[in-house]
């Protein structure tokens, strides 16, 4: 396996975490909005960093010296966006703004024990 698949590994180990967590929250509080600002954070998060890699996977393929403007940008309209669900989040009085901050940190909790058990030490395209 090459290192370029944990990130859509993550996306894949995303929606089982996203559901089970989503299921306990409700056994545990009884209460579905408190599901639904998971789940819009977790929705949110999977949006932005899918819409992040293929914008990047299609600018390192077609146009690699826009690499670093976009990736800026990019940085950029991610956070923006995630701050604004967030910000919505704490102003409505319906949604939970830690769960949703939560989700929105879903990408990155998943990522991190996907790249651990993943990633493969001295597996590169030249070998």
């Amino acid at each position: 396996m090459k290192n370029k698949d944990i990130i859509e590994r993550t996306f894949i180990f995303s929606w089982p975490y996203a559901i089970i967590f989503s299921l306990v929250l409700y056994l545990i509080t009884k209460n579905f909005d408190d599901v639904l600002s998971f789940l819009l954070g977790v929705l949110t998060s999977l949006f932005v960093n899918s819409l992040n890699y293929r914008m990047m996977k299609t600018t390192y393929q077609y146009q690699p010296d826009k690499i670093k403007v976009r990736q800026i940008w990019l940085f950029i309209g991610k956070y923006a966006f995630m701050g604004l669900i967030l910000y919505v989040a704490i102003t409505s009085e319906s949604y939970n703004e830690y769960l949703t901050l939560v989700g929105l940190l879903t990408f990155v909790i998943i990522s991190v024990p996907t790249a651990i058990i993943f990633s493969k030490r001295g597996d590169s395209e030249d070998e």
